[in-house]
């Protein structure tokens, strides 16, 4: 039996170092092909829209379109495309606006290594899953 084809992630992040560590944790794992790295909001929409990805991993805040109103648009556009929101902030407000912009989930940097390729992947193969039904 073949392994299953790894789900195609963009990784949206301002902090470049971050974005580096971030795409070097899913590509470890194996379950991900980061095909996409943006550093803000409107590159993040339009590589998400142009590569046909699985799913998103957003920053919340960044320059240019932050991470609310940039998952807010790929929901207008990709709807159901799953999106975790990461912030290395407990603004609980911020968590509430992008859940409300249509993030599946939140994880926070501190916890990225333990939470989210698990996250991610999960709501990648429910994704998967309601496309194929």
């Amino acid at each position: 039996m073949e392994d299953p084809k790894p789900y195609r992630i963009l990784v949206a992040e301002d902090d470049e170092a971050f974005l580096e560590l971030l795409a070097e944790l899913l590509e470890a794992d194996g379950r991900f092909a980061v095909v996409a790295r943006a550093t803000n909001g409107r590159e993040a929409v339009r590589l998400a829209k142009r590569l046909e990805v699985d799913a998103v991993v957003m920053d919340v805040e960044m320059p240019v379109l932050d991470g609310v109103e940039a998952t807010r648009r790929l929901q207008d556009v990709l709807p159901g495309l799953p999106i975790v929101a990461i912030s290395g902030h407990d603004y609980e407000e911020r968590v509430l606006d992008i859940r409300a912009a249509g993030a599946a989930d939140y994880v926070r940097k501190a916890r990225i290594e333990d939470e989210l390729p698990d996250t991610l992947a999960t709501l990648a193969a429910l994704a998967e899953a309601a496309r194929t039904d």
